[in-house]
């Protein structure tokens, strides 16, 4: 009998959706596409203040933003500039299934910067 986790190579199911920076649409596609798709490519994904943590230099903590994360989805985004506050967050966050982490997707910096 097959394992149901096991991936052919080659045999990925894509989706792709723009969220218009709408958490709660994010979560309901993530929880919903969990046994669906294997890579999800959210456009506009919300992005927000998480929390502050703990700074030995800033009193008030270092800012924590992020997006929506799953426990079942690995997220890929390129990385912030917190110290340009007039920085445009991400336009793209790819969510990869768990069941493709043996293959070590990752965001390639030598290809792709933007």
């Amino acid at each position: 009998m097959r394992d149901p986790d096991a991936l052919a190579v080659g045999s990925f199911r894509i989706f792709c959706q723009n969220v218009n920076r709408n958490s709660l649409l994010l979560e309901c596609i993530l929880a919903s596409s969990i046994d669906d798709f294997d890579i999800i490519f959210i456009q506009e994904p919300p992005w927000r203040l998480i929390r502050h943590a703990p700074s030995g230099v800033a009193p008030e903590g270092d800012p924590v933003i992020g997006t929506v994360i799953h426990p079942d989805w690995g997220l890929i985004v390129h990385k912030l500039d917190l110290r340009n506050e007039g920085a445009d967050n991400p336009w793209v966050a790819v969510y990869v299934h768990k069941r493709l982490k043996g293959l070590r997707p990752g965001y390639h910096w030598d290809l792709i910067d933007h």
